[in-house]
């Protein structure tokens, strides 16, 4: 695929199939990813990779704990979507609005709670101590890699429900508390199933960009 073929195909994935993931694809991919630029070059990120029977122990503690009503505590700082900018709260209401008229709620959560059945999860971290710019950096990492594995052929979804219990985490993969767990990235086959048919629209550039000169 050319670049800008990428960069349309690019979406987020919310069911996966159940097919493993090579090592050595999962390898590749962050290492095309860890050709983002960093201020510097710090390159302060760092990735843990679960899969197999790892992820399927984090995967069941999530499912009890989000059965059970229990609310996330992720590691990063989050603020009630009525806090965020007019035009973020009309862009989500319209987003959900079109994603409830598919009559995929119930199987959205569902999932959600799941890691979206991806075989393979990528725990993003930065450590505590970095300056708030290494988020940008971070961000521009997960971007070429989200990219990266769609150039391969598979799906993606970054997602706050899959690191808003930590301690789990912790618990099954060795993640200092040096670090926190910015953010887990779902990857995996695309699943045929009507969740997937989701295509979120975009804004026009009068509504966020300015050109002066």
């Amino acid at each position: 695929m050319d670049f800008k073929e990428v960069v349309a195909k690019r979406r987020s994935i919310r069911e996966f199939k159940k097919d493993t993931i090579g090592k050595e694809v999962i390898a590749d991919i962050i290492m095309e990813a860890g050709r983002a630029p960093s201020w510097v070059n710090a390159q302060e990120w760092k990735v843990f990779v679960a899969t197999g029977h790892t992820l399927e122990n984090i995967r069941n503690e999530f499912i009890k704990l989000s059965g059970e009503g229990v609310k996330g505590y992720a590691d990063f700082d989050t603020t009630h979507r009525t806090s965020w900018s007019d035009q973020a709260q009309k862009n989500m209401s319209n987003f959900y609005g079109y994603a409830n008229s598919l009559n995929v709620g119930a199987r959205w959560d569902e999932l959600e709670n799941s890691f979206f059945d991806a075989p393979a999860v990528l725990f993003l971290c930065l450590p505590r101590t970095a300056n708030k710019w290494a988020v940008l950096d971070l961000g521009g990492f997960e971007q070429t890699l989200l990219l990266a594995a769609t150039n391969r052929g598979l799906g993606s979804i970054p997602a706050y429900n899959i690191v808003k219990y930590p301690d789990v985490i912790r618990k099954h993969i060795d993640i200092s508390d040096e670090y926190d767990i910015a953010v887990g990235v779902a990857i995996g086959y695309i699943a045929d199933t009507p969740i997937n048919k989701i295509q979120s629209s975009r804004m026009t550039l009068d509504q966020f960009v300015v050109f002066k000169g």
